[in-house]
């Protein structure tokens, strides 16, 4: 069983990798940090002996980024489990004055790299009748998140996206799901403090705890969740949106019918009957 991870050099997806790895995954580790990628699988090495822990220093921007991740992992086996993790931030503040080229980057990086590295790898999962795909997604994907509209933005897409390529892929035993891990402390978590002014009084108040305390409650609950939705007991649900936060996730495998429903854990619009309003004159 083999798990790619992007991201994993630190924060959730170094978490990602330890939980994986001893659940029994080999591991191929993708960031830029080279240095940081080697001490996190010497870390996961120590902790899970006889696990195979590979690594790739690679930026994902790079458009032959795909290419390069599909060959290292054929040298390593077949992937069976993606986690879609590494992101960025984004240009902070309101949509008209930040610069475009970020906010086309962002959209670039935290939406169509993940969708370029999931089609790298179906193939073979479509192949052997198997495989799992994790889109962590983020802040603003079920609701407005002013100050941070690229972020957002891509956010909503890549959660639409998992909907959609879970339907797409159901007949070939792929499972597709995303998820929501809440706030942590993190490199995007520094962010938001650094662009205080521009990101909002209550975003720089909760970035600033999160950081005074280095709080990573949220990124662990997460990571478990992924966890779940690749090894463990949760395998075979797919195209949700999963609060790792604040939905009962840990005994959806009990409840076909929740599983099963196409409205339940999605992207959906909400019409006025539904929140007791109307439009009658």
């Amino acid at each position: 069983m083999l798990a790619v991870v992007t991201g994993a050099s630190r924060g959730l997806g170094r978490l990602c990798a330890r939980g994986l790895a001893a659940h029994g995954a080999d591991l191929l580790l993708i960031a830029r940090d080279e240095a940081a990628l080697a001490e996190v699988a010497g870390e996961i090495r120590a902790e899970c002996p006889g696990r195979q822990v590979a690594t790739l220093g690679c930026d994902l921007d790079d458009a032959e980024a795909p290419r390069r991740v599909f060959e290292a992992a054929e040298q390593h086996g077949l992937v069976d489990v993606l986690v879609n993790n590494a992101a960025v931030q984004g240009p902070i503040g309101p949509v008209w004055e930040v610069p475009w080229r970020e906010f086309e980057a962002t959209l670039r990086f935290d939406l169509l790299v993940p969708v370029a590295l999931g089609r790298a790898v179906l193939p073979g999962m479509k192949g052997r009748g198997r495989g799992w795909i994790i889109n962590i997604s983020g802040g603003g994907a079920t609701s407005p998140r002013p100050m941070f509209s690229a972020y957002a933005a891509a956010k909503t897409a890549l959660a639409r996206f998992t909907e959609t390529l879970a339907i797409e892929t159901a007949g070939y035993g792929i499972r597709v799901n995303a998820v929501a891990p809440g706030a942590f402390a993190s490199g995007m978590t520094k962010a938001v403090r650094a662009a205080a002014e521009n990101a909002g009084a209550a975003e720089a108040v909760t970035a600033q705890k999160l950081l005074d305390g280095d709080d990573t409650v949220n990124a662990q609950k997460a990571a478990r969740l992924v966890v779940y939705l690749t090894l463990g007991e949760g395998r075979d649900v797919s195209g949700k949106l999963i609060s790792a936060v604040w939905d009962r996730w840990d005994c959806l495998h009990r409840h076909p019918e929740v599983i099963g429903h196409k409205d339940v854990f999605t992207l959906r619009r909400i019409l006025p009957e539904e929140r007791n309003l109307s439009l009658d004159e």
